[in-house]
């Protein structure tokens, strides 16, 4: 009789938890179905201005685009699942051209970076990212098409076409489009599937046996710094001038993910940001001497995160520069949570609401005007 009392008895805590998730699964469902074809709509609308006043458009498409992306910021933020921010301080080159490189370890990634920079005003809507092609088939992939992000192609029979379209993109997108940020992750896909083959070919090549970072490729790099990187951070071109390596580090090595971020069944936690700073002259031009500065790069990630999963504490170590580069003087962030406006929230999700019912009236009168021509 005790026995059945108990398998009877509901935990509160996870009924709670459980309810907590289907109500967020539904919310952030709907809020794709009023956010999306809305940023559609008012794209339609402002065609004229693409023909016409190009930079004007491109502008108002990227204010929009921030806007979308702070509704991704919202769903990670709402659940508690914060960003922790080390390191050098970035955020005065917000305005300059700058290439930022970052590990990939799940489908969180992605939120909790646009949660990060969503917080900055300026930021979100100057961003060109690089990703891959599986991306494009997703909701807001087709959002990322239109802002003309680059959807990179793996695999050996498609890696030699796929550099030189980006090659492309860059000069015909990237730099007339005045985008400042380019988001690139070297490794080729998330973690746990590229780790085998890293360590395979690691092993082939007398390479260090990385355990939570793989092997980065070079490839898109090299193409990078060919065709959009300035000789020097402080000449008169505008070309790419700084490098951003940044570190994401989930606590104890458990990253979250998509469905974590939707549902918020994980407790709360904060994800470490860390960030090195490198002006574009430090970085090798040759490819042979790229790959091993990039290599050994990722070897240092490989000893934080170590370090960090193993003591708890993340190691904020100097960023490691030449003697001939090594700057004067030095700002360091903190470590404080990335923090977000309540009230931008509100607003936007009240402009993408109140926009959703002014399409439908639109739509409807063109529907029963349409229908009564018949």
């Amino acid at each position: 009789m005790d026995h059945n009392a108990r398998c009877c008895r509901v935990d509160p805590e996870r009924l709670y938890v459980g309810l907590r998730a289907t109500l967020r699964f539904i919310f952030w469902t709907l809020n794709n179905f009023y956010c999306i074809p809305v940023h559609f709509c008012w794209l339609f609308v402002l065609q004229p201005f693409k023909w016409f006043a190009t930079s004007t458009y491109w502008l108002m498409e990227g204010i929009m685009f921030q806007w979308l992306l702070s509704m991704v910021a919202l769903w990670s933020y709402s659940a508690g699942y914060h960003v922790v921010e080390l390191g050098d301080d970035v955020w005065d080159l917000i305005n300059e051209r700058t290439l930022v490189l970052f590990n990939h370890q799940s489908t969180s990634d992605v939120p909790l970076i646009m949660a990060a920079f969503n917080s900055r005003k300026g930021l979100s809507n100057n961003i060109m990212w690089i990703m891959d092609h599986v991306f494009k088939l997703t909701n807001f992939g087709i959002v990322s098409w239109t802002h003309g992000d680059f959807f990179i192609h793996g695999g050996k029979e498609h890696r030699e076409a796929s550099l030189l379209d980006l090659g492309n993109h860059l000069q015909k997108f990237y730099i007339p489009r005045k985008r400042k940020w380019l988001v690139l992750f070297p490794e080729g896909g998330f973690l746990r599937n590229r780790k085998p083959a890293s360590q395979k070919y690691a092993q082939k090549n007398n390479l260090p046996m990385l355990e939570n970072v793989a092997l980065p490729r070079v490839g898109a790099l090299k193409v990078i710094m060919d065709n959009a990187a300035a000789v020097r951070h402080d000449d008169s071109s505008d070309r790419i001038k700084y490098l951003l390596d940044v570190t994401i580090a989930y606590p104890g090595g458990r990253p979250l993910d998509l469905q974590t971020i939707f549902g918020g069944w994980r407790p709360s936690c904060d994800t470490i940001f860390h960030y090195r700073r490198f002006n574009i002259e430090e970085i090798p031009r040759d490819e042979e001497e790229l790959t091993k500065w990039l290599y050994t790069r990722y070897e240092e990630k490989e000893a934080m995160l170590q370090d960090y999963y193993d003591n708890g504490t993340f190691p904020d170590a100097l960023t490691p520069h030449a003697a001939e580069y090594q700057p004067e003087n030095v700002c360091r962030l903190t470590g404080a949570r990335v923090v977000h406006d309540p009230l931008e929230f509100i607003l936007r999700h009240f402009f993408f609401i109140s926009s959703t019912y002014i399409w439908i009236c639109i739509l409807y009168w063109v529907y029963k005007t349409l229908f009564q021509l018949i």
